[in-house]
């Protein structure tokens, strides 16, 4: 890929279906503030960087599968990742926290939010409180009010399962059992929730 390190005074720049594969190039301008990288073969973020004024980033249709190394992008307010490959139940949103700004996040066409269908904006609001749509769909009262009720409902279900290990811990002890290993026969992958308070 083209390097265009040092045209700090790009402001828009358009690199659609060109068969690229990585970010490499796409670093160092400073006045940059959207991105136009759909239609590729971009498999992950590795390369994209110092970009401070980035609002705008668009990967729609390319072949993600995880969100990891996500680049620092302190100004982002829309983020388009629709059409790639995220199966990952919950598509690696909580991983999007980075991103306090983000106000759009397209996520349609992955394997991950079909699955989800409607429930797709409460997952993405328990992570993104302050985002305004997802995809074209516009967040309502009514959706907020829904992630309040799954945060509770989750906050909840981690407290009782904490209590359950505990009691079943308790009894391994009390029968002289050794105490399991970290992960070590449990029915599934450990699930971690944060949830906080009720949010405005």
């Amino acid at each position: 890929m083209k390097d265009f390190m040092g045209h700090g005074s790009l402001i828009r720049l358009e690199l659609k279906s060109n068969k690229l594969v990585d970010l490499s190039g796409c670093r160092n301008m400073e006045n940059l503030q959207e991105l136009y990288l759909n239609g590729n073969e971009i498999t992950n973020f590795s390369g994209l960087n110092e970009l401070p004024s980035l609002k705008k980033l668009d990967l729609n249709t390319n072949k993600i599968t995880r969100l990891q190394e996500l680049p620092d992008l302190p100004s982002l307010e829309h983020l388009d990742l629709g059409g790639n490959a995220i199966e990952k139940a919950d598509g690696d949103i909580p991983a999007l926290a980075v991103y306090p700004t983000l106000k759009n996040l397209v996520m349609a066409g992955n394997p991950f939010a079909d699955a989800l269908g409607d429930k797709l904006k409460i997952e993405i609001l328990l992570t993104l409180r302050g985002i305004k749509f997802v995809g074209e769909d516009e967040i309502t009262d009514e959706d907020r009010a829904a992630m309040k009720e799954e945060a509770k409902e989750r906050k909840k279900a981690a407290i009782a399962a904490a209590i359950e290990a505990e009691r079943l811990a308790a009894e391994r002890a009390a029968a002289g059992e050794e105490p399991r290993a970290e992960g070590e026969g449990g029915d599934g992958d450990d699930v971690v929730v944060e949830a906080e308070g009720d949010a405005d």
